[in-house]
């Protein structure tokens, strides 16, 4: 909303390129409006599927025979590695459709930072 606003002198998106200009535009984006208008209100030309997939936490791991460990002196050794926020499957054009929701205001993204990937490997061994 903020991006295509065109209340004031602010960077806009590219989409305000499309905006209505003469009579008889089919347009998806209103006229410009400097200063004044309602342009920054929230709109249902705002709204987006939200709906995703989101692979939030895997992990992955491996333990060694105990039979193949004792000629090693070792009775236990497995390896592990886990993953967090792998990906999102999403058509929402922000950076990530998990935003706030509820009560009774205009819920905004705010173009929030998306989630941060996360890797994590282990190697646990016994004696």
């Amino acid at each position: 909303m903020q991006a295509e606003n065109m209340y004031s002198n602010n960077n806009q998106s590219r989409a305000v390129l499309w905006r209505w200009r003469v009579e008889g535009d089919l347009a998806p984006i209103p006229r410009a409006l400097y200063n004044y208008g309602y342009n920054w209100l929230g709109s249902d030309r705002f709204v987006e599927d939200g709906s995703f997939i989101r692979l939030n936490y895997t992990q992955l791991s491996y333990a060694l025979a105990p039979k193949t460990l004792k000629k090693f002196g070792l009775s236990q050794l497995s390896l592990y590695i886990s993953a967090n926020n792998l990906f999102v499957l999403t058509k929402y054009s922000g950076a990530d459709p998990e935003v706030g929701y509820g009560g009774y205001g205009v819920v905004t993204d705010n173009a929030q930072t998306p989630r941060a990937k996360s890797f994590t490997a282990g190697v646990t061994i016994s004696f």
